[in-house]
């Protein structure tokens, strides 16, 4: 395994990574209206989910898993009904600025749920890993590399969008302000549940 199979794996991995999806969504949302702290662990969850679509890939195990398409439906569904819930929680929320950066905790179980939950990580980490490395050939050494670089790569975009976020929320400086970003906020998480309940 060379660099070059590294960066046949890695270029497209930090392009997919970036690219805003539900999850960037909430995870932006949840920064905007309740602190970066907050939404740490639901970036942690997202990570960690990918981590393990990624192990799976490299395991052979992700043919299999697409074919339990029932159990993808339950857990996209959870995910749904968790920002629903989030959304409602945000909109009905009173309009108090913290003093610190300590919000409520959007959850560790809930990233991890939306990228389980999802049927085009697995396909991606499918398509594109047999065309960076042989599979069948990659030691246990190997694969640990491969999977620490991509949650190493994962995390660091997530907190790309932690750190934009956490900069433009410095500008809520009155309750009215907050209302108005805890709303938006929920809006926008509502918007990231639909996206998530269209997707096949």
């Amino acid at each position: 395994m060379t660099w070059s199979n590294i960066s046949l794996f890695l270029v497209p991995f930090v392009i997919a990574a970036a690219l805003p999806g539900p999850a960037q969504g909430t995870l932006v949302a949840t920064v905007l209206s309740q602190g970066k702290s907050s939404a740490l662990p639901f970036a942690t969850g997202m990570v960690f989910g990918n981590a393990v679509w990624l192990v799976a890939t490299i395991l052979g195990l992700a043919a299999m898993a697409l074919r339990y398409e029932s159990l993808f439906v339950a857990v996209k569904w959870l995910g749904v009904a968790y920002l629903l819930y989030v959304a409602w929680r945000l909109w009905s929320a009173p309009a108090v600025i913290q003093a610190s950066d300590e919000g409520k905790s959007s959850g560790l179980f809930a990233g991890m749920l939306l990228t389980l939950g999802n049927p085009k990580a697995v396909v991606f980490f499918g398509a594109i890993l047999p065309q960076a490395f042989d599979l069948s050939a990659v030691t246990l050494a190997q694969a640990t590399l491969i999977v620490a670089l991509g949650v190493a790569v994962d995390f660091a975009v997530q907190c790309v969008y932690l750190t934009a976020a956490s900069k433009a929320r410095r500008l809520v400086s009155t309750p009215a302000h907050l209302r108005l970003v805890n709303r938006g906020a929920a809006t926008m998480i509502c918007g990231c549940a639909l996206l998530v309940a269209r997707r096949s």
